[in-house]
């Protein structure tokens, strides 16, 4: 049995002893049993899509600790530190907490074998019973149906959109991918769909499993008008919304969620707490002269909103891109959008061996406008010495690529990185 006190040697251990092809969920159930992980009296969240489940998680969260509710919120993957998975109130864990319960689950898994994210759900459903919360939200790592926060029955459930991702486990068509994100529907619950065009399995699983769906533009809607928004709900309608840091139709879905759940959310909390939720590497602007701007998007649908993002700052300058992919991702797809935008591509590979290589970049990325280098922070180094006040560095591709570069040290510039 692994015993230690240092929690980057636990994460180590735990990436070692990974399995990277889960079949079923009855091994993990199992254990969960043995450590009566499985029922909870909290009221569970479950939120599941391809993009816009970690900023739809922290609307959840802000508007529940703002209405007096106890949370927590488990959510990944993290940006700089592990510790951002679990937050307790709004807050996170120490090292030891986490430790803990790791050599517990340790313990008691035996010789049982568990995928790196199988242990660390274990671990964070073991660090939500040591407290007393109203409320549990779990974001889904991957698909939904052999999810690892599966193993729990929600209250409701919560599906954000369904696009191309994850191809090689969840399938290859938006068909087969519904079908695997609607593996969280629980039976006589509510689930709320913030995708406009359902795929014909969702609504398949939904009559099998007798889920009652609640549809965006049938059973709620938003609309932007201007400077401010609506949202449009059988409960409740609520005009003339601030806008928010966060894409609207997340903050949307939230707030339908939480309605129908039947929590007490007033009116006066939604106006006053919707503007300040604003989740790092999400078009996270770090400066305007020049622009630098980060964002955690990695598959087609997120590469295409990103865009549509920075085709609104009206740039005047030249657009440099800082990417970085992992292999298994659609890069073709990522880039198309951006094609005739990028003035200069400039790539590397990220620091896992899952990453797309040197030569795998050459392949994917532009050759006649594109520098490929060893890392992100000498990518970033060598775009400096050619920028000006007017330009714009676009870093985008995956989370490790935005936590490359926030996490690089001693960067010789203004930006003070190490305090985003």
């Amino acid at each position: 049995m692994y015993n230690n006190n240092s929690l980057s040697m636990w994460l180590k251990y735990l990436e070692k002893i990974d399995k990277t092809i889960i079949f079923n969920l009855n091994e993990l159930k199992s254990i969960a049993k043995k450590l009566n992980l499985l029922n909870f009296k909290e009221f569970i969240f479950t939120v599941a899509g391809t993009n816009g489940k970690g900023t739809t998680c922290a609307m959840l969260e802000t508007l529940l600790l703002k209405s007096g509710y106890k949370v927590g919120l488990y959510t990944s993957p993290h940006l700089i530190s592990y510790l951002e998975r679990v937050r307790i109130n709004g807050s996170i864990l120490n090292e030891e907490q986490h430790i803990s319960s790791f050599k517990y689950i340790e313990l008691v898994r035996c010789s049982t074998v568990l995928s790196y994210f199988e242990f660390i759900t274990l671990a964070a459903l073991m660090l939500f019973k040591q407290y007393s919360l109203d409320v549990i939200i779990l974001e889904v790592g991957l698909g939904g149906r052999l999810d690892a926060t599966n193993i729990i029955d929600s209250d409701l459930s919560i599906i954000t959109n369904i696009g191309i991702d994850h191809t090689y486990i969840l399938g290859k068509n938006r068909f087969s991918i519904a079908r695997e994100k609607s593996g969280i529907f629980r039976k006589n619950k509510i689930s709320v769909i913030g995708e406009k065009n359902i795929p014909d399995s969702m609504n398949q699983i939904a009559k099998e499993k007798k889920t009652i769906l609640k549809k965006i533009n049938k059973d709620w809607s938003w609309n932007k008008k201007n400077n401010h928004w609506n949202f449009i709900h059988s409960n409740i309608e609520l005009h003339g919304l601030p806008l928010t840091h966060i894409p609207l139709s997340n903050t949307a879905i939230a707030l339908s969620a939480l309605y129908y759940a039947g929590f007490k959310i007033t009116e006066e909390v939604v106006r006053k707490s919707i503007s300040t939720v604003n989740l790092p590497g999400r078009f996270q602007i770090i400066s305007t002269f020049p622009y630098i701007i980060v964002d955690v998007a990695h598959n087609p649908h997120a590469s295409l909103y990103l865009f549509k993002k920075i085709n609104n700052l009206n740039l005047t300058g030249k657009i440099y891109a800082l990417v970085g992919f992992l292999k298994d991702k659609d890069i073709t797809g990522i880039i198309n959008p951006f094609k005739n935008t990028i003035n200069y591509w400039y790539a590397a590979p990220l620091q896992t061996n899952r990453t797309a290589t040197i030569e795998q970049l050459k392949k994917f990325l532009p050759s006649d406008n594109t520098l490929v280098l060893n890392s992100i922070y000498e990518s970033y180094k060598i775009i400096r010495i050619s920028l000006k006040k007017q330009d714009a560095i676009l870093i985008f591709g995956s989370f490790l690529t935005v936590s490359e570069f926030i996490s690089a040290k001693n960067i010789e510039d203004n930006v003070n990185i190490s305090k985003i």
